[in-house]
């Protein structure tokens, strides 16, 4: 009987035992150790201490890599060896492997050496490739004392299972539009900015005079003609073009009247420093304005001053869309739609919590150099990097669930009730959504869901709609794009690259 039943589903059976339920958990976490953790500390950029001992006017750091060993363990005796996860579960230890960094010193502008160094500890997914158990069988996994049955795709931390919930979130650096009801701003669109080390919230915001205006980090209300002219797009009749196209939207005459006295680059500088509140003589405002404008400024665009005439361009298409809605051409977004949304994986979510620790890392290096420098000390390089800052944040994040941008509950106590709660748990779905909020539209199915998300696993009360489940044959994709491969698609369509050429309407 059990064989006619899988006879009938062997498609079925055959794509469970090939990819997993959870293979987008492991191969997530494969992806951010293969690939995103040099990533993510190349993007840092150099970065040097304030304090420098006498004969050094200049010293910068570089990371040029990041890698990751298999799971292993000290113990008192100063001897490391291999561990497996059942070893972590009785012993009470955290299942981890050492992180290890290449940096590359340079002194007084030229490049002096590198180095490698173990950097701390980072907490390891049972069943990826950096696990112990990678690529054993059934057979060797029994001998070892594991379950050759279980699905992996959770951590050891002080001996207790705990799995990192998928996060259901907005896309970032996605334009999203909406009305305002009430108050002084009629439209507004939004969009969370993100590079491989930062994070910053963006505003467009149209007003009930029709003006318009852009916030970004702490940096709020700031008129768009003038920014976009300050980014290099100073031609009023540029700005109107790229803004309307074939439309003619009024509003866009009334920005462009609203700042007309600002005539020349530096008018426009003054008065966006002065905006800021931008302190020091003007060409010390003009560069912490740039500064403010490369690195804060749609920091998913680019952070070089190459980027400065794209991210005007960007921004003249935000305005468009705004007003596009404020004309009734386009309707509101709907952030329900499963486009809109993105579900951060465990990769996903380390990677967060990696370029923050990384920072802090990097920063308590620093800090150190500056203590020791002061005191008329030479400091070692490879003896400032402190391996406890790294190992203990992550340790402490993953005991306790606090993780980035103030979210709780990211790590959980793995559910192992039975064999299905532990499936259950692994492909759990949380929304950034409180559950206090009276958001009904966000706890209601949406078209899209079906086939990726589970309509029916879903608690009572008010997490109704807002914990929810991947079905059975969802994929996660993260895999990185080709990017050439994709511009040389577009332009067969008919699509022409505005990025880095001159912005005029004939392009």
């Amino acid at each position: 009987m059990a064989g006619d039943i899988r006879d009938k589903y062997i498609l079925l059976y055959k794509y469970l035992e090939d990819k997993g339920v959870i293979e987008s958990n492991i191969e997530s976490f494969n992806y951010f150790v293969d690939h995103e953790m040099t990533k993510v500390g190349r993007a840092m950029g150099f970065f040097s201490p304030r304090v420098l001992p006498q004969g050094l006017h200049d010293l910068k750091f570089k990371i040029e890599r990041l890698w990751l060993s298999k799971a292993d363990f000290m113990e008192k005796e100063g001897i490391i060896r291999i561990i497996y996860p059942n070893e972590a579960r009785i012993r009470n230890i955290t299942y981890s492997g050492t992180v290890f960094m290449e940096f590359s010193v340079y002194e007084n502008e030229s490049f002096k050496n590198k180095y490698q160094i173990s950097i701390g500890k980072l907490p390891i997914m049972v069943r990826s490739k950096y696990c112990n158990t990678y690529g054993l069988s059934p057979e060797e996994l029994i001998k070892i004392g594991e379950d050759p049955y279980d699905f992996g795709g959770y951590f050891i931390i002080n001996g207790s299972e705990k799995v990192l919930v998928l996060s259901e979130e907005l896309s970032t650096d996605k334009f999203f539009v909406q009305e305002e009801s009430g108050g002084v701003v009629k439209y507004k669109g939004f969009l969370l900015s993100e590079s491989l080390v930062v994070q910053y919230p963006h505003n467009i915001e149209m007003t009930k005079d029709s003006l318009l205006y852009v916030s970004f980090e702490k940096y709020k209300r700031i008129p768009l003609i003038p920014l976009l002219k300050v980014l290099g797009m100073d031609r009023d009749d540029e700005i109107y073009s790229f803004i309307n196209e074939d439309d003619n939207f009024e509003e866009t005459y009334i920005n462009l009247l609203e700042y007309q006295d600002l005539q020349t680059q530096d008018d426009v500088i003054k008065y966006l420093a002065d905006k800021l509140r931008l302190t020091g003589s003007f060409e010390v405002k003009r560069e912490k304005l740039y500064g403010i404008i490369d690195t804060k400024l749609l920091p998913h665009v680019g952070t070089s001053p190459n980027d400065r005439m794209f991210k005007a361009y960007i921004l003249t298409k935000y305005a468009r869309k705004i007003l596009l809605l404020a004309h009734g051409i386009i309707g509101e977004d709907v952030k329900d739609h499963l486009k809109n949304k993105v579900v951060r994986t465990p990769g996903d979510l380390i990677r967060d919590l990696f370029r923050v620790v990384l920072k802090t890392f990097v920063q308590d290096a620093m800090s150190q150099y500056d203590r020791l420098a002061r005191r008329g000390k030479i400091p070692s390089y490879t003896s400032i990097f402190r391996a406890k800052v790294f190992t203990d944040r992550f340790q402490s994040a993953f005991a306790t669930g606090k993780w980035t941008r103030n979210r709780v509950g990211v790590s959980q106590q793995l559910d192992r009730t039975n064999r299905l709660s532990v499936l259950s748990h692994l492909t759990r779905v949380w929304s950034s959504i409180e559950g206090e909020a009276e958001l009904y539209e966000a706890r209601m199915v949406h078209g899209t869901h079906w086939g990726r998300l589970d309509m029916i696993e879903t608690p009572e009360g008010k997490e109704t709609g807002l914990r929810k489940n991947l079905t059975l044959f969802a994929k996660i994709s993260f895999e990185e794009i080709d990017i050439n491969n994709f511009i040389s698609q577009l332009e067969k369509l008919g699509l022409k690259s505005v990025k880095n050429k001159n912005f005029s309407r004939n392009n």
